[in-house]
């Protein structure tokens, strides 16, 4: 199937699989819902019917604006099947971005689905040149007809239709020439434009990295190797599919493979769903596999008395066997024994508890906590850390299937190349890897050297050819005794502390490190409860010096591993989360550091003012102030 794009490839797998089950969805509080593969190859080719008769065509670009669902993958396909290319737009967008993608991109049509997404794209509609309807659908959770939403707005349906419209459009061209669209497919060639996806802009404006059909489908091809996927299979779609992550390895490796797509109603009800469907496959982000973790681990933990030492015990022994597994080495007898023991009284038990069908874990879009990593392989559940940007379209590396090491991102995909420029920053090149910025070619001449992409990360390559990355290099902190420091890995380390949710460390020209911290709430009231603290809520909670202590003490124990240079000596707890809105966080929950430090400038230095009046005082730092 490597010879063709995306669209035939969708046909084709729908035209084979046919009555099997494609997706499963629900309305409302229903039940999951059945669709097969022939119902959903006719609902993307109404669609796509639709479409043409508004006129997109080979060359034309479609928006999608909504949160995940199997309608936003009908409306990709549509698109995608008439030649056209996507233009995924993030749930969370702020509006100034929904205008400079949309026009960048020069979009025709945008699908919207929910009010809310809806009156963003209007505040901006007037600025929008290229932009000639809007496809508007109601949210499966309910929500006003199409009618409505054009009274309440006072559009036309010159300016705005629903799905059922759409359709309606597009019967008299059906009728006209029944294989348009699958005309279309076949006429796409491998080096066309499938998607542009903007990335996120941690320093400024968007981007759009313009990924070709051959990208991607090169890819798919070399997954199976590495991550087998099978037609009796089920995936569970929760994640944003406006993310290279979600769509490349859920959306297009689901349709390369065949199977079943569950979508999740939502990203906080994805446990519930996670029961209901019993997935084989899944992928995740690491804020959402440590969730996982916590859980369990606060069950392991609740235990108390010997369960809790044989638990303990048992995945002791599993993380033994990872290590010496991921360094090729042999399980000794006694070992293996041990392993038959904690599968047998433990491992089996927690898989239950986790997902039983999962076979394996792809995680990705962050780095990923090692330990965490560690518990779910060693208990039975496969793992696998990768490591990709949107310009690579996805995975350039992923960890093996028996040789796991937790910490690295893995050796490289069968498409791509890699190598570490003198200063360690990563660079690859291959098949999979984006030719170039949408019409942006001062953007792309900088990012590529020789031919090679330049990622701006930096990382390390072990003797296996794994690598490990260990910052941004636009990150790289440089202390006032020129010493290189890696903000990202200390960082890591300090979100390994319970109730933790972000930390950003500076420390540019500086003598010693800072933090700024947040905390989740919940998880910090009831670390609270049960450390006995007087504190009825979390403001309270972040104004006592018991929390501070407790604070202060775990920093310094997981900071064993550092460098004196590297530990964070003074901190502030922020009494909110970092936040989209505010510009602080970009549409991927990427900070955005240089916006942080900006907002927060008096803050650290007066973490800087007290470091040095403790250490001109002679006394021991107070390393704990509370901020807004």
């Amino acid at each position: 199937m490597s010879h063709v794009s995306l669209g035939q490839m969708f046909l084709e797998r729908a035209q084979t699989l046919a009555d099997k089950t494609a997706i499963r969805y629900k309305e409302g509080k229903g039940e999951y819902q059945p669709m097969s593969w022939r119902d959903f190859s006719v609902l993307v080719e109404q669609l796509a019917f639709g479409l043409a008769a508004l006129g997109i065509g080979p060359g034309s670009s479609v928006g999608i604006f909504s949160a995940t669902s199997h309608l936003w993958i009908v409306a990709d396909l549509a698109t995608i099947c008439n030649g056209a290319f996507s233009v995924p737009l993030y749930p969370n967008s702020s509006v100034s971005d929904v205008e400079h993608i949309l026009n960048n991109s020069e979009t025709e049509a945008v699908f919207v689905s929910g009010e809310p997404l809806l009156a963003k794209l209007l505040e901006v509609r007037h600025k929008l040149s290229a932009l000639k309807k809007i496809i508007y659908w109601t949210p499966l959770a309910g929500g006003k007809s199409v009618e409505e939403i054009r009274e309440k707005n006072g559009l036309t349906t010159d300016q705005l239709i629903g799905l059922n419209e759409l359709k309606a459009l597009g019967q008299p061209l059906a009728k006209e020439n029944a294989t348009l669209i699958s005309q279309r497919a076949s006429k796409i060639q491998l080096q066309d434009i499938a998607t542009v996806i903007y990335t996120s802009g941690t320093t400024g404006t968007p981007k759009g990295v313009a990924i070709s059909h051959d990208n991607i489908i090169s890819l798919l091809v070399t997954l199976p190797k590495h991550l087998p996927l099978f037609v009796n299979d089920t995936y569970l779609s929760y994640l944003p599919l406006s993310h290279v992550f979600e769509r490349v390895c859920g959306e297009f490796y689901w349709l390369y493979a065949g199977g079943t797509n569950a979508f999740a109603e939502s990203i906080e009800t994805m446990a519930k769903n996670l029961n209901e469907i019993k997935p084989t496959y899944l992928l995740a982000v690491p804020r959402v596999l440590d969730r996982i973790y916590a859980k369990v681990r606060s069950g392991i933990d609740g235990a108390g008395g010997r369960a809790k030492v044989m638990i303990d015990w048992a995945i002791g022994v599993g993380v033994e066997a990872l290590h010496l597994e991921g360094e090729g080495k042999a399980i000794r007898p006694a070992l293996k024994l041990k392993l038959w023991l904690a599968e047998k009284i433990v491992f089996k038990k927690l898989r239950e508890r986790i997902g039983p069908q999962i076979r394996f874990i792809i995680v990705g879009g962050a780095p990923a906590t090692p330990h965490v990593l560690e518990f779910f392989n060693a208990i039975g559940i496969c793992a696998l850390e990768g490591y990709g940007l949107t310009e690579t379209t996805a995975p350039t590396n992923v960890n093996r299937r028996g040789k796991i090491k937790p910490g690295t991102v893995g050796p490289v995909m069968d498409t791509v190349e890699m190598k570490l420029a003198e200063d360690g920053e990563i660079l690859v090149r291959g098949s999979s890897i984006f030719k170039g910025y949408y019409k942006d070619e001062k953007a792309t001449r900088d990012c590529f050297e020789n031919g090679w992409f330049k990622t701006g990360d930096i990382g390390v390559l072990d003797h296996d050819g794994y690598l490990r990355i260990t910052d941004r290099k636009k990150d790289l902190i440089v202390n006032s005794s020129g010493k290189n420091i890696a903000p990202q890995r200390i960082e890591a380390i300090l979100r390994t502390i319970p109730g933790v949710s972000q930390a950003i460390v500076f420390g540019d020209k500086r003598k010693s490190l800072v933090a700024l911290i947040t905390l989740e709430e919940q998880a910090a009231l009831e670390l609270g409860r049960e450390k006995g603290w007087n504190a009825e809520t979390f403001e309270q909670l972040v104004e006592m010096r018991e929390l501070k202590n407790w604070l202060k003490k775990e920093i310094n124990l997981r900071s064993s591993q550092l460098a004196e240079y590297e530990v964070v000596k003074n901190f502030a707890i922020l009494k909110q989360d970092l936040a989209i809105d505010s510009g602080e966080l970009t549409a991927t929950l990427k900070v955005k550091r240089n916006v942080v430090a900006e907002k927060y400038k008096a803050h650290i230095d007066s973490l800087y003012k007290e470091e040095a009046a403790s250490a001109g005082s002679g006394s021991e730092a107070n390393s704990v102030t509370t901020k807004r």
